[in-house]
């Protein structure tokens, strides 16, 4: 007798070709994002660590290998990397008072471009006039060195956001990365921009990835920190609402505190997004409620594939920075110190997000509930698109130079309430 076995499905064998939409995830001159992405400034460097005459910085942005350096007078220049001359990279160039010069021939070039001195050519160059290294707009706030890439004729206003204005007299601006590969030019990291981008619009991740499957990783936990009931995966969805903002999109993700009187406080812990790049975080570690946000990032695409993470806090606090830069932790370590096995057992943002791959595959998402910020963050990026094709501005293009972006991002009280104990709650049922 002849049994016929069951037929498999839902096997791997036959399926599509894995494909990105390319119409999002690509930033290079001339594609849709990459063109939408250079009508806004981006950090390309922090102020404090971009000295002076010191040696200039090399690093990509949207697909294009760039020069940043500050000249001896102070002011910051950002210039292709190919010298105009023969194409020598100008991050061997020597930075002078009054621009660089290049290392092959001495060419040397002003923080626009312009060449102002020739060193082998006769005269110094009677006709350098004729020679312009290409360059872009450079200006400096919140502690960061910012350019722009876009069409001369659109460069909007310098942006302001009110969480980092008006600094009290005794705070600063920390916005350098505490090691050296990052303290001038932003953290690298080799996977696309939108991978880190959608990830600060996904409460979701918070719950299970710092918590219940690597164990608690945001310090304090339990503790001086953050409640363990806020990362509890059973009322999440429960606890979560998404909402559009004037710039952008924001998630509340709700949780309790009772302290030992029996007052329980409901707290929202708001994470914005502020288009086209830029995210506000509340102190993660130190549960400060209801106090002014402090904090903006910036995730800027190197090209399709990598990015940096740029950030300021505007704090008299030291220790401020420090919860943020090392607030996370992996079996109570940085990421750097562990073992690829402890990587294994206790990934991390840096795992998970790297893992989804160089550029995400969106053909291969089956996406739910709990990925409601993503899909809102992901249309409104592609509509910011449509609209430059358009001729149009983008969302949260300044042309009044007084205009202040409001920062909704923060810890707030929403409510507070007696506990209910037992016996309270069987008097008020009148067993």
């Amino acid at each position: 007798m002849t049994t016929t076995s069951e037929v498999d499905t839902g096997t791997g064998y036959g399926r599509p070709k894995p494909s990105y939409n390319a119409r999002l995830r690509e930033v290079g001159p001339g594609t849709p994002m990459g063109e939408a992405l250079r009508r806004y400034w981006h950090p390309i460097a922090s102020s404090e660590a971009l000295i002076a005459g010191a040696l200039p910085q090399k690093t990509r942005v949207l697909g294009e290998d760039l020069v940043v350096f500050r000249d001896g007078n102070g002011r910051p220049g950002v210039v292709i990397e190919r010298c105009a001359h023969r194409g020598a990279s100008l991050y061997y160039g020597r930075v002078e008072d009054d621009g660089i010069r290049c290392c092959y021939h001495g060419w040397k070039f002003d923080v626009q471009g312009h060449c102002i001195e020739q060193a082998c050519e006769p005269g110094l160059g009677r006709k350098r006039d004729a020679a312009r290294q290409p360059w872009y707009p450079a200006a400096e706030r919140y502690g960061l060195v910012f350019v722009y890439m876009g069409p001369p004729a659109l460069k909007p206003e310098l942006p302001r956001y009110d969480a980092l204005e008006n600094p009290a007299e005794d705070e600063r601006y920390f916005a350098s990365w505490p090691v050296p590969h990052a303290a001038v030019t932003g953290m690298p990291a080799d996977f696309s921009w939108l991978n880190i981008y959608e990830n600060s619009a996904d409460p979701t991740h918070v719950t299970w990835l710092h918590s219940t499957h690597s164990g608690y990783q945001m310090m304090g936990t339990g503790t001086f920190g953050y409640p363990e009931n806020f990362f509890d995966p059973a009322t999440i969805a429960e606890r979560l609402t998404y909402e559009r903002t004037d710039h952008g999109l924001k998630y509340t993700q709700r949780f309790e505190v009772e302290d030992e009187a029996g007052e329980v406080t409901e707290y929202g812990f708001a994470v914005e997004q502020q288009l086209p790049n830029v995210f506000g975080l509340p102190d993660y570690v130190k549960v400060t409620p209801d106090g002014r946000p402090d904090q903006l990032l910036w995730v800027v695409p190197s090209d399709d594939t990598s990015h940096r993470l740029f950030f300021s806090i505007r704090t008299n606090d030291p220790e401020r920075m420090v919860r943020f830069v090392i607030g996370i932790t992996q079996n109570g370590k940085q990421n750097f110190e562990l073992t690829d096995e402890e990587r294994h057992r206790f990934p991390g943002d840096a795992e998970a997000q790297g893992s989804q791959g160089a550029i995400t595959l969106d053909s291969e998402e089956t996406l739910a509930t709990g990925d409601r910020g993503v899909v809102m963050l992901r249309r409104m990026l592609l509509a910011m698109a449509d609209d430059v094709e358009a001729g149009r501005d983008p969302i949260n293009i300044i042309r009044d130079p007084s205009e202040v972006h409001h920062t909704q991002s923060g810890l707030f009280t929403i409510g507070k309430r007696r506990a209910v104990d037992s016996a309270d709650a069987a008097a008020t049922a009148g067993v």
